[in-house]
């Protein structure tokens, strides 16, 4: 079935959902979560959708059920327009959308649910694009249904003699088209085993005013996440900034150990990420996230090394970190270093040591099973490198090492490798 196509008329994007009542809304997930764990999750999934719908610049259409106007608004705002999603099943709904959207001028129309949390705004950019190029564009789920549909054109047979809420829906869709373009299969939450785990960002600070407020903007682009900024003691405007983007801040004595562990303390999340305040974190960084920690037996893992910047040898630096990380299993922590919460209590969480405690958390966690390498890289600022020297630093970072196997203090080794002064010193002093 071919869909002609008018690209003089503007795009809108159709978002699907319930208000979330406890007891009326992911019902399939009331024996796991509960009524209100199950109505808090349709809330948060929905909301992280409308955002990243805002994100993409184009006009939206809630098409709502279970609730009011009034408590639609009242919820998720008055910006964009409200309609309700009216009688009749899944798809005599869904073909009513498209045609009253299409006859009210526009051209390109995408309808997505709010139960896929891994739909972000680039993918909704990208299901947009090619429609210059096909009449049908369709995102497959997992369960065999699909997240997303867009047309250039009202197409009712698409919604005619389906098995919603079965496998079989994708297939018998797309059976009926004889031009498509496939989106990257998603995850629809709509068993236990899909709900996404909560992840809580735990970032140490000191002085960081410069990074932290982008820091936290980007943890705040995840599903599900938090930001807990623990402060060392900055004298700049670090818990301001961290504040205003919307982290919790801690304040703790200065020693990232220290501070990384109080910032354990105060988190809710089910794995927790622990992050330099001057590291940017990856596009879908929570997505690669919970798949890395889904591999079997994977107890840490970690993001792959980049550099924000480029300097001479910065491409050798790289590749060293990635390779040592990867051969040894022996990230660090500039990498991002993230277990569940389960795992990091029953390590003990970070040794308090002045120096090297992100590799004793790596040894530790080692004893109890694998060590994960996420598909996604971790940008970490070069500022140490391009101060003394790509070679200089690579050499103390393995005096530093081999001193601490030879059994230096580690507090002296510390104060070495602070001041940028030879670690090995350490052992004769």
């Amino acid at each position: 079935m071919d869909i002609m196509e008018d690209r003089t008329r503007p795009v809108l994007i159709i978002l699907f959902t319930r208000f979330p009542l406890p007891g009326q809304t992911k019902t399939r997930l009331i024996p796991s979560l509960g009524c209100e764990g199950a109505a808090e999750l349709q809330r948060k999934m929905t909301e992280f959708t409308v955002d990243q719908i805002r994100q993409t610049g184009w006009p939206m259409q809630i098409r709502y059920t279970g609730g009011t106007l009034a408590e639609m608004q009242n919820w998720l705002g008055r910006t964009g327009d409200y309609v309700p999603q009216g009688p009749g099943d899944l798809g005599q709904r869904m073909a009513r959308a498209f045609e009253e959207a299409f006859n009210a001028g526009a051209s390109k129309v995408l309808l997505i649910g709010s139960d896929c949390p891994d739909n972000r705004a680039d993918n909704l950019q990208r299901a947009l694009r090619q429609l210059d190029a096909a009449p049908c564009v369709i995102g497959p789920a997992v369960d065999g249904g699909y997240y997303l549909l867009g047309l250039t054109a009202p197409c009712p047979a698409l919604f005619e003699n389906i098995a919603w809420g079965t496998e079989a829906v994708f297939r018998q869709t797309t059976a009926k088209l004889s031009r498509y373009v496939l989106l990257p299969t998603l995850n629809d939450v709509d068993r236990a085993e899909d709900v996404p785990e909560s992840i809580s960002v735990v970032v140490p600070t000191l002085n960081e005013s410069e990074s932290i407020k982008e820091t936290v903007r980007a943890i705040r682009q995840g599903f599900d996440t938090e930001a807990v900024v623990v402060d060392g003691g900055s004298r700049d405007r670090t818990s301001e900034l961290a504040l205003r983007a919307g982290a919790r801040v801690v304040n703790c004595l200065p020693g990232r150990a220290r501070q990384m562990n109080a910032g354990a303390q105060k988190t809710s999340g089910e794995i927790l990420l622990f992050l330099h305040g001057d590291s940017k974190l990856p596009p879908a960084w929570d997505r690669h996230l919970r798949e890395t920690m889904k591999r079997p037996g994977a107890r840490l893992g970690y993001f792959r090394f980049a550099l924000q910047e480029s300097f001479p040898g910065s491409g050798l630096i790289t590749f060293g970190t990635n390779a040592r990380a990867r051969l040894l299993g022996q990230p660090y922590g500039d990498q991002g270093l993230f277990l569940r919460r389960k795992d990091f209590m029953l390590l003990g969480g970070f040794p308090d040591v002045p120096i090297l405690e992100d590799l004793l958390l790596v040894k530790n966690a080692k004893k109890h099973g694998a060590i994960a390498c996420a598909n996604a890289a971790l940008a970490t600022s070069g500022r140490r490198w391009r101060q003394y020297g790509p070679f200089r630093t690579w050499l103390m970072n393995q005096s530093l090492l081999l001193a601490a196997r030879l059994g230096a203090d580690l507090d002296k080794l510390g104060q070495a490798y602070r001041a940028g002064k030879n670690p090995l010193r350490a052992l004769w002093r």
